[in-house]
């Protein structure tokens, strides 16, 4: 039997699932596989999944990945500069 609970908001049932999630930061996209608690419906909203503290973790990472990502970006771009004044 899956473990399922009640939405808070509107009585729905969900069910632990994990599903991919794409999240954004600063023109950077990332998808994870996120857990969470899920519709059976397909044309669900971010309203309509519960995520708990544990389930954040992955959006967490996903998000510490993309400021990664985007600090190499700018000591890269810093760099290229300073390279041209240099010159």
């Amino acid at each position: 039997m899956k473990e399922t609970i009640l939405h808070p908001i509107t009585g729905e049932i969900l069910y632990r699932s994990v599903r991919p999630a794409e999240y954004t930061y600063k023109e950077q996209r990332i998808t994870v596989d996120q857990p969470g608690w899920y519709p059976q419906r397909e044309d669900y909203t971010d309203d309509d999944v519960i995520l708990t503290q544990k389930d954040a973790r992955a959006t967490d990472y996903a998000l510490e990945i993309m400021k990664e990502r985007h600090k190499r970006y700018l000591a890269e771009q810093n760099q290229e500069i300073g390279n041209v004044a240099l010159a």
